[in-house]
């Protein structure tokens, strides 16, 4: 048979491919002309700069680093770019939230006296060898081992008063029972990093550490390697007497939570707002976690407004805004003193931790959903730049060709991009977002064998991932905030995709499910969320509302029923007033708090499969004064897992012995 004929083919195959749109709901000019503006060398360069700086809350150096950033802002044509201060006292209240004070650090250093004299730790030298809310100290002690140090057994037949504990346990329990109850002089510690498949095997890590920065009578901690603690375990367990020295110039004293804000103005900006966030805090260098996310959403900045003032694409609709923050606490406390802003966010995207190199963290990247208690288009729009880089990455990476075309920096890594698009994960600013109602993407790497160490490098991070991740977070902004009406359609088609996608996948959950009922929700849930989602597409894009109820009828049409509950929990969780947010704030968790002040022990939760604190999280995100017991158990079970209505319960039981919720 001739080749000709197929040949024809593939040739015609080929031409109307290359006619397709990179991204389906674009012309091939606007992602081509952000691509076109992105660099992610720059962003690795402004990576190495945050890095000098260490970067704790309410510190000399995050305010330094807050200051720069601003100024980065405004270089990146961002004019109204300033920050915000926010009292960090000890005292002072965002919503539930109580702050805590600041910390003032100079320099320390733990000399070995005897038997074998020699330097141990140095800051700023090693910046994570002083644990953060460290205090003035000159202490001249013997040491002692007590394990991990979290149990009043740890400490049996051992007198500690004025000598120094060695410890593995979390520092500001340590201290409580170490130095508050028992009279130590201080903590030298090698609490471990994260677990993960690699935990153990660098032994000479240096964790950074904490004490808590609401106990202002802190005395002070010393990071180890876990080289250097078991050194030091295995010469007193041989019976050695070891003396050190340990001199601290730190304190801590009222601050503030500094937050950098700064916007690109759109044409109707009374319309409402997209906001890109990163937390500017954590230890130098902090590479990937987080001057990574800092320097990509700057960079996001940088490459919108070079592309609209170059006139390659038109000025967005609605203003797209940048917050730069200290950790979880900062979103809060701007959240909390800023809600006629709140209420104008249409959505956003929250980057932490996403230029690490695989080979040297063994880090891949994740794009996490929105919150399933708050489906949005976001995720459909998140999706398609995701596919479109991934595959242009993969096909440069396995057939060569231009670079350029698969989002390559030069003189920067080729590998592909490895990562995925899941469901949403807990862990930073986004989640606070999300608890005061706005729908947020998640960019993440995860693991990162590096993280909260002396090893989060730059030398860890790659331009390449850095200027993909740029793009990604340039293009879904831009497309919530620019989109014509004119191609919301073809958003909608992508849409009804993806709802179909995951409604196979409910049912396929509900046809392997051991319990009828549960398969039900998991449906009925989906069409819910998928209604959900299409009507933010409708509301941002007004053009779509009749093609929108139209699929809305449809979903509806493909509703079954759910077979009735057994045992139904009528009663309705009402939280209080000054619920705002999450319940946990970084170090503040509002829970304990409220049951220490009602003088409440603290019952164990469900582990809820490894998910206990999303599940938690997204059952109080649902009380609404509105929803039973029954109702938000019924709904959890089906956007996530089944889980038992009397954890669910005994949840909300021990928030109203709390006050956090009343019954209505």
């Amino acid at each position: 048979m001739s080749k000709l004929p197929l040949l024809a083919v593939l040739f015609a195959a080929a031409s109307a491919m290359a006619a397709e749109r990179h991204i389906a709901f674009w012309p091939n000019a606007v992602p081509e002309a952000i691509h076109a503006n992105v660099d992610g060398q720059a962003a690795l360069e402004t990576v190495r700069t945050l890095g000098r700086f260490h970067r704790v809350h309410g510190s000399p150096g995050y305010a330094a680093a807050a200051k720069w950033m601003q100024e980065q802002a405004r270089n990146a044509g961002m004019r109204d770019a300033a920050v915000e201060h926010f009292p960090a006292d000890g005292s002072t209240q965002y919503a539930h939230f109580r702050s805590y004070g600041g910390w003032n650090p100079q320099d320390a250093q733990l000399d070995e006296v005897s038997p074998q004299p020699r330097p141990i730790a140095r800051f700023p030298q090693l910046p994570v060898a002083l644990a953060d809310y460290s205090q003035n100290a000159d202490v001249q002690a013997q040491l002692l081992s007590v394990g991990a140090g979290t149990t009043p057994q740890d400490y049996e037949g051992k007198d500690i008063k004025g000598k120094l504990v060695l410890a593995s346990g979390p520092l500001p329990l340590v201290h409580r029972l170490a130095v508050e109850e028992r009279g130590a002089a201080g903590i030298l510690s090698d609490f471990p990093n994260q677990t993960s498949a690699w935990s153990g095997d660098d032994t000479d890590l240096v964790r950074w550490g904490h004490l808590s920065p609401y106990q202002t009578q802190n005395r002070f901690a010393f990071m180890l390697s876990k080289r250097q603690a078991n050194d030091y375990r295995k010469r007193l367990s041989a019976g050695e007497a070891i003396t050190l020295h340990a001199q601290v110039r730190a304190s801590m004293a009222p601050a503030s939570l500094d937050v950098v804000t700064a916007t690109i103005p759109g044409t109707e900006p009374d319309t409402g707002e997209v906001i890109l966030t990163a937390h500017l805090c954590h230890q130098s260098a902090g590479a990937n976690d987080n001057a990574s996310g800092s320097a990509a959403i700057l960079q996001v900045a940088r490459a919108l407004n070079q592309a609209i003032q170059s006139g390659a694409i038109a000025r967005p609709r609605l203003s797209i805004r940048f917050l730069w923050t200290p950790e979880i606490a900062g979103s809060q406390a701007w959240l909390a003193r800023h809600p006629e802003l709140k209420n104008r966010i249409v959505g956003g995207i929250h980057m932490d931790m996403v230029g690490a190199l695989l080979g040297s963290t063994h880090s891949t990247f994740h794009l996490s959903r929105t919150a399933q208690t708050l489906p949005h288009v976001l995720n459909d729009i998140g999706q398609a730049f995701f596919d479109e880089v991934s595959t242009a990455s993969a096909q440069y990476a396995e057939r060569g060709g231009d670079s350029y075309a698969g989002f390559v920096t030069p003189g920067a890594s080729r590998d592909l991009f490895l990562g995925d698009v899941r469901n949403v994960e807990l862990g930073s600013d986004h989640e606070v977002f999300q608890a005061w109602g706005v729908p947020m993407l998640y960019f993440h790497d995860w693991p990162d064998v590096t993280i909260h160490t002396n090893k989060d490098q730059p030398e860890n991070l790659d331009a390449t991932k850095l200027g993909r991740v740029t793009y990604l977070g340039a293009g879904i902004a831009y497309t919530l905030a620019a989109l014509p009406e004119a191609e919301a359609p073809r958003l909608l088609a992508i849409s009804r995709y993806q709802g179909e996608q995951q409604l196979a996948q409910a049912r396929l959950r509900a046809a392997l499910s051991e319990d009828h009922r549960d398969g039900a929700l998991a449906v009925r849930e989906t069409l819910a969320m998928n209604t959900s989602s299409l009507q933010t597409l409708a509301q941002r894009w007004p053009s779509t509302a009749a093609a929108t109820r139209t699929l809305t009828e449809q979903i509806k049409a493909q509703q079954t029923s759910v077979p009735a509950a057994q045992q139904r929990d009528p009663r309705i969780p009402q939280p209080s007033a000054a619920i705002r947010g999450p319940l946990s704030v970084y170090y503040y968790d509002h829970v304990e708090e409220m049951e220490k002040a009602r003088g409440l022990k603290s019952p164990p939760m469900p582990e809820f499969k490894g998910h206990g604190d999303l599940i938690l999280y997204e059952t109080m995100n649902l009380a609404d004064g509105r929803r039973s017991v029954s109702d938000i158990r019924d709904i959890i079970s089906g956007r996530y897992m089944a889980v038992p209505q009397a954890d669910i319960a005994a949840y909300f039981e021990r928030l109203a012995a709390a006050g956090i919720i009343h019954w209505k």
